[in-house]
């Protein structure tokens, strides 16, 4: 990652190993696993996902800034490859993903997105990945900042309409509420290591394995730290899928099931050097926060 802010690509932008457009992707699929899809997805061959790709080690784009990699990215291809479906990518604002989701311009949203009670309400998720929270702090942390508490009275900034920017507001109801955290909310991930790199944040809050890629990526050694030695408030992530796609929502977890007994699932996550965020049980809507 570079801290220059990256403007957003192209809708339709593929994966690093995506299935090429007009083969037959369903001809070394498991049988079983497909029989579960949608009709609708069967028959068009096409897993349509929508991302943010500015949010590295799960999802980012390439050195040929156009291809979207990361840890979600090569799950679904093994998971698209197991149902016999093309991967079909578009990348977006963080905050157009739900929308289009709604609007059934994509199938499911795969964005690191964290399973809460709240987003529960209305989606429902597959949890196949346990993140913490981590917390970015300038080289030296000047502001010795370690914990949650260390926060308060703080101007911090994370990813609007993230899991980051409730958890910093709710801090603000309960650890901090005699000082509370000035709370700035940015387009991406990249942005908020901008006001942290340029002194107008403190702290940067994001998920604990991204917030560790940013600090060690070339745009950020030696400018930044982490200011906390664990992740911190662990939670369940996944992909989030449409209330009535309950079709898709099993397939994917089924998927992801297999994929973990043959040990894929395992293989995708060390290769990206995630395979302490393990999961052994695929849950729909375990989130608890």
């Amino acid at each position: 990652m570079t801290l220059a802010v990256s403007a957003l690509v192209l809708a339709g932008c593929s994966a690093g190993d995506s299935t090429a457009a007009g083969t037959d992707a369903s001809a070394s699929a498991d049988s079983t696993l497909r029989a579960m899809l949608p009709a609708d997805i069967k028959e068009a061959g096409v897993l349509k996902i929508g991302t943010e790709a500015f949010y590295p080690p799960f999802e980012y784009l390439d050195a040929d800034n156009t291809t979207i990699v990361g840890l979600d990215m090569a799950l679904f291809q093994a998971i698209g490859d197991e149902l016999g479906l093309k991967v079909d990518i578009t990348n977006m604002a963080f905050d157009g993903l739900l929308p289009a989701l709604d609007a059934n311009r994509i199938d499911v949203v795969v964005a690191a997105m964290t399973d809460t009670k709240a987003r529960q309400a209305k989606y429902d998720f597959v949890d196949y990945f346990l993140t913490g929270q981590g917390i970015v702090v300038p080289a030296g942390n000047p502001k010795n900042v370690k914990t949650v508490e260390d926060l308060c009275g703080l101007k911090v900034a994370a990813l609007e309409a993230s899991t980051q920017v409730s958890l910093l507001e709710r801090f603000n109801t309960a650890e901090c509420t005699a000082d509370p955290i000035t709370v700035t909310a940015l387009a991406t991930d990249a942005d908020a290591m901008l006001q942290v790199l340029s002194g107008r944040a403190d702290a940067s809050f994001s998920q604990d394995a991204v917030a560790r890629y940013n600090a060690a990526a070339d745009g950020g050694s030696g400018k930044f730290e982490i200011g906390n030695d664990q992740p911190l408030l662990p939670v369940v992530m996944g992909p989030m899928f449409g209330k009535d796609d309950t079709d898709l929502r099993d397939a994917v977890k089924a998927t992801v099931e297999k994929l973990i007994e043959d040990g894929r699932y395992q293989s995708i996550l060390d290769k990206h050097e995630l395979g302490s965020g393990a999961v052994t049980d695929v849950t729909v809507n375990g989130g608890t926060l």
